[in-house]
């Protein structure tokens, strides 16, 4: 496969990160990424949209030791951000972090209010004895939006499963009832932690042209190590090991 993206930055040492950028763009629509502090820093600088997350300086430190420091970028609509590396090198804290899951050691982000923004993780927890009907019918009650059940379970290739217990399905179908959460509110910021990890060709399909379609109204974030989806990102973060 060819490489996917260039290297930005003039130098990432072991442990730091750095910024990449897709070789071949339409146009560059990542407005402004950097990591510094010790690691790789060159700004990246493309045109000016309205910023849907800023994230400044963004640190966080677990046991004395560094996952990540001075991550900051800018995306707006149509964005879809790239965060890649090794496991543990912090990609799900650093999405948790932006989502407000987490709270950041250093930084700051503004993100759209949590109700306009959707979120998906294989740890994502379900409820066992729920329905997926009922799961997407308690989300809709949940953000105040309209229910639409049927369409996303049509489109997730779930229908046949609409009122089976969430605790039989496989976990491909699991994953994909989360992608049917995450954007069933038609989220202004999509984050998804390794989308594509338990899904089969028929599922990577959907998740694809569901992106796809998102891109087109909002901005995403995608921890992800499976060069598959590189190909979908306008932007990359590359985080080291941890130090």
């Amino acid at each position: 496969m060819r490489r996917a993206f260039t290297r930005c930055v003039d130098d990432a040492r072991a442990g730091g990160a750095h910024l990449d950028r897709p070789r071949r763009l339409a146009r560059p629509l990542c407005r402004r990424l950097r990591v510094g502090r010790g690691n790789a820093s060159r700004r990246t600088t493309t045109v000016a949209l309205t910023p849907l997350v800023q994230a400044t300086g963004l640190g966080k430190e677990l046991g004395g030791r560094w996952l990540f420091r001075g991550v900051t970028f800018e995306l707006g609509a149509g964005d879809v951000l790239l965060l890649i590396g090794p496991n543990g090198s912090g990609k799900s804290t650093l999405l948790k972090v932006v989502s407000g899951l987490v709270a950041p050691t250093l930084g700051s982000v503004t993100r759209p209010d949590l109700n306009r923004v959707g979120f998906t993780a294989l740890d994502q927890s379900l409820y066992s004895a729920l329905t997926p009907t009922e799961h997407l019918e308690l989300a809709a009650q949940l953000r105040g939006v309209e229910p639409e059940a049927d369409m996303w379970l049509r489109r997730m290739q779930l229908l046949p499963q609409a009122r089976q217990a969430t605790g039989t399905l496989s976990t491909g179908q699991r994953a994909r009832l989360k992608l049917a959460l995450a954007l069933q509110a038609r989220p202004d910021l999509l984050l998804m932690d390794e989308p594509s990890a338990a899904l089969d060709d028929a599922g990577r399909a959907l998740w694809q042209e569901a992106l796809q379609e998102h891109r087109q109204a909002g901005a995403t974030i995608i921890a992800t190590n499976d060069k598959e989806d590189h190909r979908f990102g306008t932007c990359a973060i590359t985080l080291g090991e941890p130090k």
